[in-house]
C-alpha cells in the first residue's frame, strides 16, 4: 500500500470512529503532522497541517529540524481529573508513567504517558471536569 493510500485509510478510520462515538472532535498529532476531525450536525469536517512551523524566508536555521516532536495526551472518558502530583512544564516522564486518572461513577481510568519525554504543557488541573477526547498534556518526545 502506498503512503497516500495508507494516510487516506487512517483518515477513513478516524471518520468512522467519530461517527460511532459521542465525541464531536477527534484530534491526532504524531510524526510532525496533526489531523482534526470534527462532527457538525450531519457533516464531518477534516483539517490537517504540519505540527511544526515551516522555515521563514531568510531564516538561517530550519525550524522543523530544531522544533521538538510533541504528542498530546487525551482523555479516554468523561469525568473528573485527578493527578498523583502537580505536573509542571519541564517535568520528565517515562512511557507508562501514570499522569493521573479520570473518575467516572466510582471507576478511575488511568492516564499514562505514551512515550518518554518532557511535559511541555499542562492543560488540565486536579479536580477539573474533562470531556472524552480532551487534550490533557502535551509531551515533547525524546
Amino acid at each position: 500500500m502506498s503512503e497516500p493510500d495508507h494516510i487516506l485509510g487512517l483518515v477513513d478510520d478516524l471518520v468512522r470512529l467519530l461517527a460511532d462515538s459521542p465525541a464531536t472532535t477527534i484530534e491526532v498529532e504524531a510524526d510532525g503532522f496533526s489531523v482534526t476531525v470534527t462532527r457538525r450536525g450531519d457533516a464531518v469536517v477534516l483539517s490537517g497541517a504540519p505540527a511544526v512551523a515551516r522555515e521563514r524566508p531568510g531564516a538561517s536555521v530550519d525550524a522543523a529540524s530544531t522544533a521538538p516532536r510533541t504528542q498530546r495526551v487525551h482523555a479516554g472518558s468523561v469525568g473528573i481529573f485527578s493527578g498523583p502530583r502537580a505536573w509542571n512544564p519541564g517535568d520528565t516522564v517515562t512511557r507508562g508513567e501514570v499522569l493521573g486518572g479520570i473518575q467516572t461513577l466510582g471507576h478511575t481510568t488511568e492516564i499514562k504517558a505514551p512515550a518518554d519525554g518532557e511535559i511541555r504543557e499542562v492543560l488540565v488541573t486536579t479536580g477539573a471536569p474533562v470531556e472524552y477526547g480532551q487534550a490533557l498534556f502535551v509531551i515533547a518526545l525524546r
